[in-house]
Formats: structure tokens, sequence, C-alpha cells
């Protein structure tokens, strides 16, 4: 199978030291490319912007000419393109075991580091096989944060869909003071009693919420809570342990569980028994769920609905309250 080569951005101000690593490289000319040599920390900037996305890996010297180096290079060169892997060769760590320098150097960004000097000090940078394996596994990372880009990229295009398919339309003033506070509810971690007619969309806001979020990739979870039989509520909305009650033979999840990190919705909350406000006020404040037998602590986002008991409950628990205009002005749900 044929490889795509490793493309290589060295950054060394001595050419002694270039060609070391070009002979190092040399019976690995097939998998691993020197695209560009550049001597001092310009440069390599420079290289990145003209030619952008064209490394995949860069071996730069510590100590270079110019003025601009080290770490300061390291993080302005990850902030043109954060995939590039960075290896650090330098003359400070041949009799040199100091954590600090390393834990500077790796937080900084880069991948690697280690000291210019070998066995066969003529020929080679470093010793050979661990140089070239570190190339290769920096490719290897590179390649798996690009897929990972790719991935969000994807479903950042969902979610924009998504977003789209649920948008409030209109450009009355209720409507647009509307979409404000959907803005301004959404970015807090809060929980928030929408109120409103039937009829006017409070589900559609409760998706808007989520979708212009930071949990807009995590569950929105929808709950008709006029649905439910009361005696099953409790362990719907917050899941059992094993043995917690006759035939509970395996632990169950709840659907606050399959919200985590997400968002709930709790449609006709009016129909919430009084027994399980109090488990709802704890999720709601302390954000930990009581499963009869053990105690969860999440963090979680929740939309609530209309009812003066539980606008009480939601008050209690730090929510916020977002009132919706009269049917007729806002998009049914």
């Amino acid at each position: 199978m044929n490889e795509e080569k490793i493309r290589l951005l060295v950054i060394e101000d001595e050419e002694f030291d270039v060609q070391r690593i070009s002979n190092t490289l040399a019976p690995y000319r097939e998998r691993i490319d020197i695209s560009e040599v550049v001597s001092s920390g310009k440069e390599a900037l420079n290289a990145l912007r003209n030619n952008p996305g064209g490394f995949d890996v860069s071996v730069m010297d510590y100590q270079i000419s110019g003025g601009l180096y080290g770490e300061e290079l390291i993080r302005d060169l990850k902030k043109l393109q954060p995939t590039l892997q960075i290896l650090v060769i330098t003359k400070m760590t041949i009799n040199q075991t100091n954590i600090h320098f390393a834990n500077q150097l790796l937080n900084s960004g880069a991948f690697w580091y280690g000291t210019k000097y070998p066995g066969d000090i003529e020929d080679y940078i470093y010793q050979p096989t661990d140089f070239v394996l570190s190339i290769l596994n920096a490719y290897d990372k590179k390649q798996l944060e690009m897929e990972r880009i790719r991935s969000h990229d994807k479903l950042d295009k969902n979610i924009n869909m998504l977003i789209a398919k649920t948008a409030i339309i209109g450009e009355s003033p209720a409507i647009q003071d509307l979409r404000q506070q959907i803005q301004k509810y959404a970015l807090p971690n809060a929980s928030i009693l929408i109120l409103g007619e039937s009829g006017t969309g409070k589900e559609l806001v409760a998706r808007n919420l989520h979708y212009f979020s930071k949990r807009k990739y995590e569950n929105f979870v929808t709950v008709n809570c006029a649905s439910i039989p009361k005696e099953l509520m409790e362990s719907e909305l917050f899941g059992f342990e094993k043995g917690a009650f006759t035939g509970a033979r395996e632990p169950r999840q709840g659907l606050f569980e399959q919200a985590n990190h997400g968002t709930i919705f709790l449609d006709e909350i009016t129909e919430l028994p009084p027994e399980a406000q109090g488990k709802l006020l704890r999720v709601l404040q302390e954000g930990e769920i009581d499963h009869s037998a053990a105690d969860k602590a999440f963090s979680q986002h929740f939309q609530q609905r209309h009812g003066s008991v539980r606008a009480r409950t939601l008050q209690r628990g730090n929510g916020n309250a977002l009132n919706l205009p009269l049917a007729g002005k806002c998009p049914a749900a």
C-alpha cells in the first residue's frame, strides 16, 4: 500500500545540523520528505503562511538566530497551523534531565524533544531510530487531529441544518425580543422556565436554546410528563439501581441521565406529582440524581415549562423564566 509522504519543515540555522538531519532521514526518503529548510523563526512563520497546510511535522532547533525561538516560536507556529506537530532538538538537553524544561516545551505545543548529540556526532542527529519513530508518531497524531476536525465540521454542518429547520420566523418586536432572550439564556448553565399558552412554541424555543448553547453536540431529550403514569414518574425521570424494588433486576438509566451534558425539556410539567418535585429541586440545585441506592452528580441544562408551583420550584433552583408571545405571534411547536 502506498503511504503519503510526511512533509517536513526543518527550522535550523546551522548547516552542519541540517546535513545531519538529512543523513538521519536518508534511508526513509520514500516516506519522509524534507519539504523546506529555514534558518529563523520569522522564515518558519512565512513558510506556513505561504504554504497553508503544506507541512505535517516540523523539526526545529530550540535556540536559533533572529530573536524568535523556543516556546514563543512553538506557540506562534501552532497558532498558524494547530495540527502541525513540532519536534524540538536542542543542545541544552545533553547533560540535562530538567522536567520543568520538558514541560515548558510540551505545554507550549511541542510533540517531542531531544538532544542533538548521538553517539556518532559527525553523521546523525540524536538516536536515529528514536528520531524517525518520533516523526512517524507525530504524523499519526496529526492525522488523528485532522480527522477530529473533519468530524467536528461535519457535526457543525448538521447542527446548522437543524437550526435552520427550527428557526423562529417573524420580524415583529415580540419575536425579535424572543430571539434575543434565547441568545441570552442559551449560553449560561442555568435552568429555564418557558411560559406560554398552548401553541406558542415552547418545544421549538427549547430546541433553539439547546442548539445555540455549548451543549448543542449532546442529547436533546423531550419528556411529556402527562404521558408517564404517576407511579412510574420517578423511575422514568431519575432511574433506579438494581434491587431498588421488586423486579428491579438491573440498574436503569433515567431520562435525566440520558440528557447528561445536554438538554432535557419537561413538557406538561404541571403533571409532575408532588413527590417528584423534591428530587427535581435537588437536580436543579445540586446537579445530583438520587437512585435510591446511590447518588450521582451531573452537570446538566434543563428547560422547564409553565405552572405556578413548578415556577416556584424552578426559582428555588436558580432558574430563569422566558415568556413567549401570545399564540399567533410565535410558530407552533
